[in-house]
């Protein structure tokens, strides 16, 4: 069963293993924040037998239309889902129908510019994939560490990793919510995919850039090792709003129970291979093959800089004619 939350809801799940014992707790809780009337993020969670779907999407493009995205996203691929067998391919064919979807939708006139983030993780235990789009986030909570499984599709976060930018700089910057890539906004999707084996205690966080850009990876990473998920999400979504909850806020906890049966998968042998760390199946986000709709920021320029070239090259013609004027003068003499 699915749980699509455009409002504010949260549900915990619990999967029952083969020996009774739950092997995965979840939680999802989206709010519209302190700043938006409109909430234009949507979440889903979705038990399954072989694990679960767990979804979160920030939709764009002002008025309905965001919200509209991210519903249509979270809904198209759970349903693509539901119907296949999990596979890296299958995850990728669930993101292009979704893409195509709002794509097409976004052709009319008064859904001009729609599309939305969106991140996903499909649990096929003992893996799991991770897909996503944009700006929204997946960390994995392992060892105590917080790890960031999916890279930021935004103008302030290729800088950063060109070296151009600090991670305080981008926090901070007026560009910040600038995406580079979305659903729905190219007629084909550009979805980057992670895989990795899971162990048990492993705790997973997807959430929205109004998560993530308010509050740091300590408090991030605090609040879902000192909570389950439903008080996790719950807190969570309380410090952002407390720290002034600038945008829609959606987080979702889910929680690897202390066993994990083995049920290995054709697709698995490069996640086998990693000993258990992440691994990078496709990016979309290649800048040798990728283009960008964002056009960066016109650089102001100094007096100098506008107009140095031209003040040398008056000076020169002046100097070369003072030379032949004088030139001449001799020669008439």
């Amino acid at each position: 069963m699915a749980f699509l939350y455009p409002g504010v809801a949260y549900n915990a799940l619990c999967m029952p293993g083969s020996d009774s014992l739950p092997m995965v707790f979840a939680a999802a809780l989206t709010d519209p924040g302190r700043k938006r009337a409109l909430n234009e993020d949507a979440v889903a969670q979705v038990v399954t037998p072989y694990g679960g779907i767990f979804i979160v999407a920030d939709g764009m493009g002002g008025h309905r239309t965001g919200e509209v995205a991210s519903q249509m996203a979270v809904g198209q691929i759970v349903e693509v889902l539901k119907r296949s067998e999990p596979s890296p391919q299958g995850l990728l064919e669930a993101y292009e129908a979704a893409n195509e979807a709002i794509y097409q939708a976004g052709q009319k006139p008064e859904s001009r510019g729609m599309g939305t983030t969106c991140t996903a993780l499909w649990l096929d235990l003992p893996y799991a994939l991770i897909a996503h789009v944009g700006d929204s986030r997946a960390y994995l909570l392992r060892d105590g560490e917080l790890i960031q499984l999916t890279q930021d599709h935004s103008w302030v976060a290729d800088r950063v990793r060109q070296g151009l930018l600090s991670e305080e700089e981008a926090r901070n910057h007026r560009w910040r919510n600038v995406i580079t890539n979305a659903l729905g906004s190219f007629p084909s999707a550009r979805v980057d995919l992670v895989g990795l084996k899971v162990r048990p205690g492993d705790v997973f966080l997807l959430c929205s850039d109004g998560l993530s850009g308010v509050l740091e990876d300590r408090v991030l990473s605090e609040m879902i090792l000192t909570n389950p998920p439903e008080p996790a999400v719950a807190k969570l979504i309380k410090l952002a709003n407390d720290w002034g909850g600038p945008d829609n806020i959606s987080a979702v906890v889910v929680t690897i129970g202390s066993q994990v049966a083995e049920n290995p998968k054709p697709y698995a042998l490069p996640l086998e291979a990693s000993n258990g760390q992440p691994v990078r199946l496709q990016s979309g986000n290649d800048p040798e093959v990728l283009t960008t709709q964002i056009v960066e920021p016109e650089k102001k320029l100094t007096f100098w800089q506008r107009w140095g070239s031209v003040i040398l090259l008056l000076l020169w013609f002046g100097l070369l004619g003072f030379v032949l004027f004088n030139q001449l003068g001799r020669s008439n003499t």
